[in-house]
């Protein structure tokens, strides 16, 4: 489909020229982001004029390598079912290739037990959370996040590159670790110990309220209903809130490898947080919720007195002045 005849279809809404020249610029400013980032992943031992590319580097390729072969047929078949799975893949690739290119560095392929500990974290992460989202895009039949956006080949192109870059600054630590994992000490440290102790707790958060909701709307009398069981009884997203606990908890296990500019690394867990609060998470779902139950005085009052993030006691940290919207204008997002 051309951007001409995306313009003349009205269904999809309105597009214009320079949205689709917006987009493909944030394509390509993805990918710049991302080059930057793999320079200042380069340890400061390492010669930077050799020309010859470093595995963090070709991590990045790697990752946007993978998205652009996926978008191929998603755009050609006008899906989205295999976008989240297509990003658990190119973690899995991308962990597992740092992994194994950084203990080849070595001439008996040595790797420090860091390396090993962080890569499995990252792998077991990866099949929970894409098998989860992709059953749940196939009992839902599709995303509804991409509706507008599939049509359009710059828009639903720089949703795949947002995913490259996504998947590369999240493990962005990781992928040091195991670029230095010949360099590193195998006995771990105390901020390692510390770090994994983070990091069990946000997957666990995570995997115990994305069952707790799995099984909520399993129910019958829930239709229809917002959830207030389980953790989702303390805050409004306990997922959302182990999956930003758990990338700290990487960082923290890469504090005793990074060097130099590689404490860039800081903004994996930082990236984490503001791409779920800001943009795909948290906003999102807070003004879809707010909409649908507008009407619904339970719902406000749960919004007044449960955290949206952080499972506390109940009224610590709710949004005090939660209301409806009022009037024909209204917006929820004003009650963000």
């Amino acid at each position: 489909m051309t951007e001409e005849s995306l313009l003349e279809d009205k269904t999809v809404g309105p597009r214009t020229y320079g949205e689709a020249v917006g987009a493909h610029f944030v394509s390509v400013l993805t990918y710049g982001i991302g080059y930057g980032l793999a320079v200042a992943a380069k340890s400061p031992d390492d010669d930077i004029t050799n020309g010859k590319t470093t595995i963090v580097e070709t991590v990045l390729i790697i990752s946007f390598a993978i998205q652009i072969l996926a978008f191929i047929p998603a755009f050609a078949f006008q899906t989205e079912k295999f976008y989240d799975l297509t990003g658990s893949i190119t973690y899995l690739t991308c962990t597992w290739y740092s992994f194994y290119a950084g203990g080849r560095i070595s001439s008996d392929f040595q790797l420090g037990t860091r390396s090993i500990i962080v890569s499995i974290l990252v792998t077991i992460w990866g099949l929970r959370l894409g098998s989860f989202l992709f059953r749940r895009v196939l009992r839902d039949s599709k995303d509804g996040r991409f509706d507008e956006l599939k049509p359009s080949f710059a828009l639903f192109f720089m949703t795949w590159m947002l995913q490259g870059l996504w998947v590369f600054l999240t493990a962005y630590a990781v992928y040091i670790i195991n670029a230095e994992s010949t360099t590193e000490s195998n006995t771990l440290a105390v901020t390692d110990y510390v770090g994994l102790c983070i990091w069990i707790s946000g997957f666990t958060i995570e995997v115990v309220s994305d069952h707790q909701k799995s099984y909520w709307r399993t129910l019958p009398e829930n239709k229809g209903q917002f959830i207030n069981y389980g953790l989702w009884y303390y805050s409004r997203h306990p997922n959302y809130f182990g999956e930003m606990v758990l990338w700290w908890g990487v960082f923290v296990m890469s504090l005793e490898v990074l060097e130099g500019t590689q404490y860039c690394a800081v903004i994996s867990p930082i990236f984490v947080f503001c791409l779920i609060y800001f943009v795909s998470g948290v906003r999102m779902l807070e003004k879809r919720s707010d909409e649908k139950f507008a009407d619904n005085d339970a719902y406000w009052e749960y919004k007044r007195n449960t955290h949206v993030l952080i499972p506390l006691p109940k009224g610590w940290g709710g949004k005090k002045n939660a209301s409806p919207p009022t009037g024909d204008t209204g917006s929820a997002e004003a009650s963000l």
